[in-house]
């Protein structure tokens, strides 16, 4: 996972995706943990499908003018507590070891469990303690320090540290250890995002996620619409008829002075509009022949809008391919073409001889401005 954020980095592109290869590498840490592959193979087969679902959502929902933050405290109660509420529907079932409400509503989920299979009450802790002491040459009154902390959940132990609770009580089936993954998860989410996952497991009306979403993000978008005070000048129109109709003449310097009054006239809301004032100006950029600065803003665009704007999909994404394979950047473009073959498509046909043609039909040659380029 370190690996992939590091790579992802080069060229700075955000990922909504995990690439297939780290999906099976987590999938296979996940059955040699729990020591049943069956187990691992169906639980994945729930977060792959969830995953399409997420995607297809943020690709398709316009939210412009909500900011990330926003956007998340959206998200929590609707399609991440229904997920969440999935896999522990779906633990319970295979495993019916824990009511589930149990951990939930506990302000430590982990030292609840921990707690809860420690049958023993004291005695348990003791060979909790002695056991981590002897195996890891670990102080003994350090041990127990350590396992206060994850009993009073102001710290949650690694997985290795997981086992060894297990293995002290010799507790090494499925159901114990599926059960204290989820409760390490658990423990590692806020408290008031596992509030609304509880709220979800407790309604007996479940709607659908993703209908709740919509109508939630409507409702507060009309909110924040009401409060804004956004200038009269609004170029947005002409200026996307300037970079993107032949029939328009070309005048560069009035396309500049048409971003300046958007970037202006956007100032009350720049944090949910810097995207688009990026994406234009980089068209406006490669059309006035500066490819590599023009790469930048589209990035940018894409850091900024993804999971917000869906013209981040249906425009930036293919540009930028077209943009890149202008530039030679391999690798950059078969990214750009895995985002697009996961949210939309592409015109490009996948052949590498026909980059250039891509180019011309992203930028037109009638479109570019032969003052500047």
């Amino acid at each position: 996972m370190k690996a992939f954020k590091d790579d992802r980095k080069r060229p700075g592109l955000r990922p909504i995706e995990f690439p297939a290869e780290v999906l099976v590498a987590l999938e296979q840490r996940l059955a040699e943990f729990l020591g049943d592959e069956d187990l691992a193979l169906v639980i994945f087969m729930g977060f792959r499908r969830w995953l399409d679902q997420y995607s297809g959502i943020v690709a398709t929902h316009d939210a412009t003018l909500l900011e990330r933050d926003q956007i998340l405290e959206l998200l929590w109660p609707t399609l991440f507590a229904a997920v969440a509420n999935f896999f522990i529907a779906l633990i319970r079932q295979i495993h019916p070891l824990i009511d589930p409400v149990t951990l939930l509503r506990d302000p430590a989920p982990l030292g609840c469990y921990i707690r809860l299979i420690c049958t023993q009450g004291t005695q348990d802790h003791k060979l909790i303690c002695e056991y981590r002491a002897t195996q890891s040459d670990i102080d003994f009154d350090n041990c127990r320090d350590t396992l206060d902390t994850w009993l009073k959940g102001t710290a949650v132990p690694s997985l290795d540290n997981c086992l060894d609770v297990l293995c002290s009580l010799q507790l090494d089936g499925v159901a114990a250890k599926v059960w204290l993954l989820a409760a390490r998860l658990l423990a590692k989410t806020p408290e008031k995002y596992r509030a609304v996952i509880l709220s979800r497991w407790q309604s007996e009306d479940k709607k659908s996620p993703e209908e709740e979403f919509f109508w939630l993000k409507r409702t507060l978008a009309w909110e924040v619409g009401l409060k804004l005070n956004i200038g009269p000048d609004r170029p947005y129109s002409a200026l996307i008829e300037a970079l993107y109709n032949p029939d328009v003449p070309r005048d560069a310097s009035d396309v500049q002075d048409m971003l300046e009054r958007l970037e202006l006239t956007w100032q009350p809301i720049a944090a949910q509009t810097f995207h688009t004032i990026a994406w234009l100006r980089g068209r406006f950029l490669v059309l006035s022949g500066q490819y590599e600065t023009a790469m930048g803003h589209y990035l940018d665009a894409y850091n900024l809008g993804c999971g917000r704007d869906p013209d981040i999909y249906r425009k930036v994404l293919d540009e930028a391919l077209a943009l890149a394979g202008r530039l030679g950047k391999k690798r950059m473009v078969e990214r750009f073409q895995g985002l697009l073959g996961l949210y939309w498509t592409t015109e490009w046909d996948g052949d590498f001889a026909t980059l250039e043609d891509h180019f011309k039909k992203k930028f037109q040659s009638e479109l570019f401005y032969p003052e500047m380029s």
